[in-house]
């Protein structure tokens, strides 16, 4: 109804205006090649020197909607929107407009001089009415309707058991996001050019909602998201566009508070959100991307920490939060080789860390108890493990690919890079398990490996989702969880 219904009445009003003047004209000329013949079967009618234009603007209009304007709203670069989308709409109407409506108008004039009786000519009309439009609506779902979603239970040879994939994604998503005992997933996709966010329940295999965030047919750098995140108290959805974070409902989607954010999200403890300050690029002096730290009942801003993280500059930017929400670890600039570890309870800085082989941070990651921090660097041993309190370094797993992403549970440090996440054990060194995230059919194919997509871990530490290229999301359960890994360690 939201794609078809404007389109077909888009068509009907554009072929109307088009075939009520080229029908006219090629109805009043064929009317003039007909004159001299012998039509004593049509000499009832009210109009004889024009009894040709009403079936020729009739066939104009039918040619109109399936020729001149049927190709162009069953394109899917007609949802696109912009001057190029303008310009090839324009292209299309000028070689495909005349074609249909005078095609339309001769065929309908032609048939004008064929001798039906007055019902037999209305019910032909209104079958051809019908055939038309159900054949425009049918053309137009099938063009434009995107794929279904599909939640399966996939098996396999993972290391981790599978709690689902879903399949039907077009393209990758802009970001996922987990609530905080991975029960539910929240997808951000583009789909010409409009961005929607979609609910799933794992569990019960099902969407629980979506939403669009295009407002009233225009598109602002407030409505391009750029992540999304769950709140911690699980109430809330978090979506972080260009220019704002909104703070939305997690039952409707509903807008509850906006704030002067932009890109990322981070929800800490105490019900307060960390994001990057909105830039404005086309200033003369644009200001530095510095962290905001905002208070989710009120709105308030808390405090301003001074950075410069610009996210444009990289795929991620490398900002680490404690399991109890309360430590934010960050460089203060995106090639800096100092990081900063910040008590956002007593918002100050409790320590700094500094690598021995400056070379940018890529990521960072907090251990499940959160006394150490993983550091992934842009060059030299890529993967360092280190004692925050004290601070020093405890351990180098040079084997460790260059990182793009950065997880650490009960079972490891995963390391996401060249389409894979790797772990490995953060007192040993050695590689434990491997998630090979390419498509089955690239697998055996070396040379060729598909960038590592969106993903997210839960809260808990539990559940990992990644998108994997051709194939779709896949969630695994890589950890229990907490309260009943607490139980099967008093009963051991």
């Amino acid at each position: 109804m939201t794609l078809v219904l404007p389109k077909l009445l888009r068509m009907t009003l554009v072929s109307f205006v088009i075939a009520s003047v080229v029908g006219a004209v090629v109805g009043w000329i064929a009317t003039l090649i007909w004159r001299g013949k012998k039509l004593s079967d049509l000499s009832d009618s009210p109009n004889p020197r024009g009894w040709l234009i009403k079936p020729a603007i009739f066939g104009s209009f039918i040619g109109m909607v399936l020729i001149g304007m049927l190709p162009i709203e069953a394109n899917p670069a007609s949802l696109v929107g912009g001057p190029y989308s303008g310009l090839w709409f324009l292209m299309m109407f000028v070689c495909l407009a005349p074609l249909g409506s005078i095609a339309g108008a001769i065929i309908g004039a032609t048939l004008g001089t064929k001798q039906f009786s007055q019902i037999k000519r209305e019910k032909l009309i209104g079958i051809v009415l019908l055939l038309t439009y159900f054949f425009a609506a049918v053309v137009l779902y099938v063009g434009l309707a995107p794929p279904a979603l599909v939640m399966e239970k996939p098996t396999g040879n993972d290391p981790f058991p599978v709690v689902a994939e879903l399949k039907g994604y077009e393209s990758g998503p802009k970001d996922l996001a987990l609530s905080d005992n991975g029960q539910q997933l929240a997808v951000v996709t583009v789909r010409y050019g409009e961005d929607k966010v979609e609910i799933w329940d794992l569990p019960r295999k099902k969407v629980l909602y979506s939403f669009k965030t295009k407002p009233n047919g225009s598109v602002t750098l407030k409505d391009i998201l750029s992540s999304l995140e769950f709140s911690r108290d699980g109430q809330q959805l978090i979506t972080a566009a260009v220019q704002q974070v909104q703070v939305r409902n997690l039952t409707n989607g509903a807008v509850q508070m906006r704030l002067e954010g932009g890109e990322l999200a981070y929800p800490i403890a105490d019900n307060k959100l960390v994001t990057l300050a909105s830039v404005d690029a086309w200033a003369n002096e644009p200001e530095p991307h510095n962290l905001k730290v905002w208070d989710l009942n009120t709105g308030k801003l808390l405090q301003t920490i001074n950075a410069d993280l610009a996210p444009t500059e990289r795929f991620s930017v490398p900002i680490a939060i404690s399991p109890d929400g309360r430590l934010v670890a960050f460089p203060p600039g995106l090639y800096s080789d100092r990081i900063e570890i910040w008590d956002m309870g007593n918002q100050k800085q409790v320590t700094a860390l500094t690598s021995n082989q400056p070379a940018g941070v890529l990521s960072l990651a907090f251990s499940p108890d959160g006394e150490q921090l993983a550091v992934a660097l842009g060059q030299g041993a890529p993967l360092s493990v280190w004692d925050w309190r004290s601070p020093r370094q405890i351990k180098t797993i040079a084997k460790a690919n260059r990182a793009e992403v950065l997880y650490w549970t009960e079972q490891g440090i995963f390391v996401g890079s060249d389409g894979a996440f790797q772990v490995w054990d953060p007192q040993t060194g050695e590689a434990r398990q491997k998630l090979d995230l390419q498509p089955t059919e690239e697998r055996a194919k070396s040379d060729l490996r598909f960038p590592l997509g969106p993903s997210a871990l839960s809260a808990d530490r539990t559940t990992l989702a990644v998108y994997i290229p051709q194939q779709g999301i896949r969630v695994w359960r890589v950890e229990v969880a907490p309260k009943k890994r607490t139980r099967e360690k008093a009963l051991n």
